[in-house]
This record gives C-alpha cells, structure tokens and sequence, in this order.
C-alpha cells in the first residue's frame, strides 16, 4: 500500500475533523428537531453528503488495493446527496415526501454493498463482485420479514410510507450483513475501518427501526436523515485515515455457500409462515417467494461452479495420456508419505522405450504407456498412488510399508511390466528398472524423498535393470558421478575454470613391424584435474556418452590432434595421426563439417589424419556407418577398424566400408606368446586383412618377443608399451625427435599397407 506522504497528513487529519464536526452538528439538529425533517436540514445533508462523495471520489484515484471499495463508496454518498436533493425540490414544489429519498438511501445501501463485496480478499472462482443475486435476494428476505411483522401493528402512518422504512432498513441490514461477511471471512478482522462501518451500520439500522416501530409519516424524520448523512460522512472519514493491507486467503467454499443458503432458509420459511398465519400477506409472499427463489439459484450456482471446481482440480491433478496422477499431485501425496515413518517412494523407468516409438511411431508408443499405467494400478490397488512423472517414468507412493514390502511391490511391478504389452497388433516386450526409497533411510520431504528414489532407479538402470533400494553409499557415488559430469561438462568449455582441469590429448606412436620406424600416433584423451591427477579414459567417456558429451569431448581431441600432427609435419615427421570416434559422434549429422573445420584450422592434410571406429559403433546403424565412412574415405580420410575381433558383427561390413587398416584388439595381443589358439586367430586375422587390401596394426605390445611373434606372422605395424607410453603433445614431439631420421617415418606414408 503506498504510504501517506508526511507532508499531506496534517491535511488529512484537518479533513477528518471538519467531516466528524459537521456530523455532530447535524446530529445536533436533529435531536432537537426529532420530528420531520425541514427543507432547510434536508439541503444542509445534501451539501454534507456531496462533500462526502467528492472527497470519496478524490481519495480513491490512489490505487491501494481496496480503491474499489471507496470509488463505491463515494458513488454511494453522491447517491445520497442526489436523493437529499431531490427531497428537498419535491418539498418545496408540494409533491410527496419521502419517496426521493428513500430512493436515494436504497441506491447508497446498493452502492455500499458492491464496494463491500469488493473489499473482500478472498481469491476464489466462486465469489463474484460482479453478483448482485444474493443481495437482491436477502433484502426480499428482509421486505418479506418486516410486512409479516408490521403488516397489522397499529399505527398512524399509511400503509405506504411503512413500506418505505422497509425498503431502508432493508437496504441497511443487507449492507451490514455483508460487512459481517467481509469482517468474518475476507481477512478484515484487524482491520478498524471494517469495525467502524458495521457499528455505523448497526446504528443506521437502529434509527431506522425506532422510526419504524413509531409510525413515522411519510416525510424523512430529521434523524433518520442526519443518520444517513453521518454514515456517508463516515466513510469519508475511514478512507482518511489508512490501515495496512492484510495477504488475500483462499476462500472455503462453505464461506460462500452459507449466505445463499441462510437467505434460500429464510425465504422458505416465510412462505411456510405466511401459510399458516391468518389473514392475507400478498407483500410478504412476493418477497419470500423472490428471497427463496433468488436464494436457490445462487445455491445452484454455486453447486455446479463447485463442481466445475471440482472437475478442474482433478484434471490438473491427472495425467491427460493415462488417467493415472501427474507429477503434481505426486509431490502433495508425498509431502504427506515424507512425514510419515513408514513411507516409500517407488521410481520406475520403462527400458529401451525409445525404441518403441522409434520403430513402431508414436501411437504404439502411446499406447504402450496407457497399457503400463494400467498395470501398475492394478496391481498397486488401494495400498497407494500411482502416478505419472513424463515421459516413461512412472513413481509409486506408499504411505504405510517398510523397505521389504516396497521392494517385495517393486519386484512385483516389474514383472508385470516385462509381460509383453499388445497394442495395435504389435507385441512389445519392455525391461524396468524400479528405484526405492523409504522415508526409514531416505529424506523426510518430498523433494528428497523422490531424489532418493530416482538415484535407486537410476542405479539399477546402470545395473541392467531390476529393484534397488537407495542407501546412502550407492547415494553418495552417484553425487559424486554427478559432480564429475558438471565438471567434465565445465573442462569441455572454452572458458573453462582451472579447478575443473582440462581435456587434452596424449599421443602413443605406432611404428612399422618391420623397421621400426615411427609412422603413425594415435591420439588418447586424458583428463588433467587439478586433485585427482592424469584421469584415463576408463574414468570418464562412459559419463561423456551417457549424458550427451562425447561429440564435444571428440571435437576437442579433434582439434588437438590434428594441430599436433600438423605441427610435426612442419619438422618434416610425416605422421599420421588417429582418432577415436564413438557411435554418438558417428551418428551427428554435423560430423564432416566438424572433421572439415579441424583440418582447415590446423592445415592438416586429410590424408595425414585417421579416424579409429569399432566394430560396435559400425553395427549400430550400419546404413549410417556406410554413407559416413564412404564420404570421409572421398576427402582422403583414413579409415580403420578398431579393436577388431571383440564384436559379434558379420564380417560382411568389410567389403562394404572403405577401410584402410584393422586394428587386433590388445586382449589377443597379449595372449598370442602362450595361447596356440589365440595364435592361430591373430594368423588368420592378418591373413584375411591382407587379402582385403589392409594393414594390421596390433595393439598392446609390450615386449620384444611379442612383436617378433607379430612380425613373422605377418603384422604391419605395433602400439604399445614396448615403444612408448602415451605422451602429452609437448612431449611426444620431444620424444620423436629424439629418434633416428630412418626410424621416425621420414618416408610419407599416407596410404595403402606400410
């Protein structure tokens, strides 16, 4: 709320004063006038009342929050002083007293209950400021009330200026009815102006009442006009003076519902009594029969707006796809299992569904996770909620079960998971992976508790499915794995932190079997970290691949290693030099424009670069492999096959891909001194490459006797220890400088078998 600047309080202060002074003196008058009022006090209050509306009016164009309320107010004082006015000019033109004025108080008493409505701050769908129905309906109430209990009493004045003191006091108690409303529900209750009103209210009503029980004439009397001049003047005092907006609450629908139904009681009960009484009341009738007409259907109002609440609520609260519950009303369901003490949390993963759409398209795949949100709720019953969290992850929550019996409901779940799902004529056949967290070991809220349970999911997933219950090591390992992503993500980063390290590329030569000499480098990635050290490969490409940064990892050995080889180029080394790619990285649509700009940074030649891929990666989508290999082949590229004989491809792909050279896996390599068999394979290995037109390099050599043994069987080039370790860029260039001109590969060989 803005706040009152300090220099416009004394003004306030001084008009709060005057608007309280003019009140006494008019409510002086007319205790000593007490009978009907004259023309002159009737112009007075009118001026009192218009000076009430034009400060209303000036007052509410700050916007505070309940400036609606006082620009009803101020409409409500200039109705007032209109009606005043309009008494005043009937009087003097000889015409009936009374009726400009009553009208005038029924338009303020309207007035004054929209702004009250407005004033309200609960926010809810089903209270509209806009709902005229319950006020009209109530004051029929009242109308009704009043003519049953007046309709025969004795009194001097006619049957009509009666009726207007109803219509008043009517107007009066549905205006102090809703400022009873706003004090008890609308969070008014510390608000003093809130007070104020109603016990104006209460005294405007009372004035009223008195004047009614003594058969007041059809002329205004002078203090029921003062009275209603000094509740206008009223409110002008209490927008004066400002309180501290309270937060809006949301409403219960029984606040809403209770007025409605009190004013439908009422009508009824007229009716009810009207019936019973002697004589004929056809006043009291209409208005009990408007009260009870206009009270039902704001209940049928709110009925079918409490239902269409209702109907909203559920559909936010569901998963559109399945029927089952969406994550939303998940997380409110295990707020409360998180605070129980023997709460679960199940996290289930659908395995390979991927596949599913990809093979099958989307409708299959819909229906597949229609069919598995049914299972799981048939099978979990009643003993908790199942819901659905995007996606093929669904979770479970248990408010009363132990480790073992969410575990025992996992296992359960999984196997009817694995059945095989038909949909739309095709049989699908999925794996899960189920994740448990109870609230015994796990966290006790919500966000932790489904933490704990996805780190489980995710731990069987990386376990090859199955259930697995969360503990705190498992936990406490997969933090660690996620920090080491962030930070490998982090290293990839062209402004990378230093305390993240850095991805660089170490070089392992390749030498010729025959001479020795020094013909080829593969190009290894480490990871340099500040604490942990040189990291090998092993500790971090299944993160990489796992979480989508192989391509950038590849792109950043690229790099490296085709500067290097060009570097050694530069000192006349002709070395090749080779790099890894992985099945993602071979499946990026932007690979040859990458491949491309690594050559036109480093000046590399394409034919002095290799790319190394498995047999793996190759029979992952061998269209794909065919159509890559086949245009890196036509820019010069070299192509080999790296760690030949672990697959279990066909040999068919051979004859399809441009390779230029098979690489035998080091596990033969180190078994060919001792093992005939394994001898035998790596002769056969390197008979069939030559047949084909390629060279073999075999990895993994690390002593002499071994690479005599791949010499006379045939092999063309050895990797290993034997030679040298893998080397930083730096150091590799010392190290092949250090070797003899005729053994550092001064000859080019660039293509075809060494």
């Amino acid at each position: 709320m803005t706040p009152i600047p300090p220099d416009r309080a004394p003004q306030r202060r001084t008009r709060s004063a005057a608007l309280l002074a003019t009140a006494a003196a008019l409510g002086s008058v007319a205790l000593v006038l007490r009978g009907p009022a004259s023309v002159a006090l009737v112009v007075v209050t009118a001026a009192a009342a218009a000076l009430a509306g034009g400060m209303l009016g000036g007052s509410a164009r700050h916007r505070d929050g309940d400036h609606v309320t006082w620009r009803w107010a101020g409409v409500a004082a200039w109705a007032l002083a209109a009606g005043l006015a309009t008494e005043a000019v009937v009087a003097l033109a000889g015409g009936p007293r009374g009726a400009a004025f009553t009208s005038g108080t029924v338009l303020t008493a309207a007035a004054l209950y929209h702004g009250l409505v407005h004033w309200n701050r609960i926010r809810t769908a089903l209270s509209d400021p806009g709902d005229w129905l319950n006020g009209v309906s109530a004051a029929a109430a009242v109308l009704a009330i009043g003519n049953l209990l007046v309709g025969d009493a004795p009194g001097s004045a006619p049957w009509w200026a009666a009726q207007l003191g109803l219509v008043r006091l009517a107007g009066l108690l549905v205006a102090l009815g809703t400022a009873g409303t706003v004090l008890a529900i609308a969070g008014l209750r510390r608000d003093r102006r809130a007070w104020a009103l109603a016990a104006g209210l209460v005294l405007v009503s009372a004035v009223e009442l008195v004047a009614l029980v003594r058969g007041a004439g059809p002329a205004p009397n002078a203090v029921v006009v003062v009275a209603w001049t000094g509740l206008v003047l009223l409110l002008a005092v209490l927008r004066v003076g400002r309180a501290r907006a309270l937060p809006p609450r949301e409403a219960a629908s029984q606040d809403t519902t209770l007025g409605a139904v009190v004013v439908m009681a009422a009508g009824v009960l007229i009716l009810v009594v009207e019936a019973l009484l002697p004589g004929d009341q056809p006043v009291s009738s209409v208005f009990g029969a408007v009260a009870a007409v206009g009270g039902g259907a704001r209940v049928l109002r709110l009925v079918r707006d409490l239902a269409q609440l209702a109907t909203v609520r559920q559909e936010a609260r569901t998963d559109p796809l399945t029927g089952v519950a969406n994550r939303r009303a998940l997380v409110e369901h295990v707020r409360a299992v998180a605070a129980g003490p023997r709460g679960a949390l199940l996290v289930i993963d659908l395995d390979r569904f991927k596949e599913v759409n990809d093979r099958f398209g989307h409708a299959v795949g819909d229906g597949v996770i229609r069919a598995a949100a049914a299972r799981l709720d048939g099978t979990v019953g009643g003993r908790g909620l199942v819901a659905r969290l995007g996606g093929d992850e669904f979770a479970v929550a248990l408010a009363d079960a132990d480790a073992d019996a969410a575990v025992g409901l996992g296992r359960e779940l999984r196997r009817e998971l694995t059945r095989p799902i038909g949909v739309e004529g095709r049989v699908v056949r999925l794996e899960a992976s189920v994740g448990v967290a109870t609230t015994a070991v796990g966290a006790r809220d919500a966000a932790g508790l489904l933490r704990c349970a996805d780190a489980a999911m995710y731990g069987a997933k990386a376990a090859g499915g199955g259930v697995r219950l969360y503990d705190r090591e498992s936990d406490a390992r997969a933090r660690d794995e996620r920090e080491r992503v962030d930070a490998l993500r982090r290293a990839l980063e062209a402004d990378g932190h230093p305390r993240d390290g850095r991805i660089t590329a170490h070089f392992q030569p390749q030498v010729d079997a025959a001479d020795g000499a020094v013909v080829g480098a593969e190009a290894l990635v480490r990871w340099e970290h500040p604490e942990h050290g040189v990291l090998p490969p092993s500790a971090f490409l299944g993160l990489a691949e796992e979480h989508g940064l192989m391509g950038r990892l590849t792109w950043h050995v690229l790099d490296q290693a085709t500067r290097a080889a060009a570097g050694w180029s530069d000192e006349g080394r002709a070395v090749r030099v080779a790099v890894n790619l992985s099945t993602s990285c071979l499946g990026e649509p932007g690979l040859l424009g990458v491949v491309d700009d690594a050559l036109a940074r480093s000046g590399l030649a394409p034919g002095a670069l290799v790319l190394e891929i498995t047999e793996t990666t190759l029979m992952d989508d061998p269209d794909r492999a065919v159509e890559v290999t086949h245009r890196l082949a036509n820019r010069g590229i070299g192509l080999s096959i790296d760690d030949y004989g672990t697959g279990y491809s066909s040999l068919a792909y051979l004859t399809d891909l441009p390779a230029e050279e098979l690489k035998l896996d080091r596990s033969f390599t180190a078994r060919a001194l001792a093992d005939p068999r394994t001898r035998a394979i790596v002769a056969g290995t390197v008979e069939l490459a030559h047949h084909l037109g390629l060279r073999l390099v075999a990895e993994g050599v690390e002593d002499p006797e071994t690479e005599s043994l791949l010499r006379e069987l045939g092999c063309d080039r050895v990797q290993g220890y034997l030679h040298g370790r893998p080397m930083p860029a730096d150091a590799f260039a010392r190290w092949l400088r250090a070797r003899p001109a005729q053994a550092a590969g001064a000859r080019p060989v660039v293509e075809g078998v060494a």
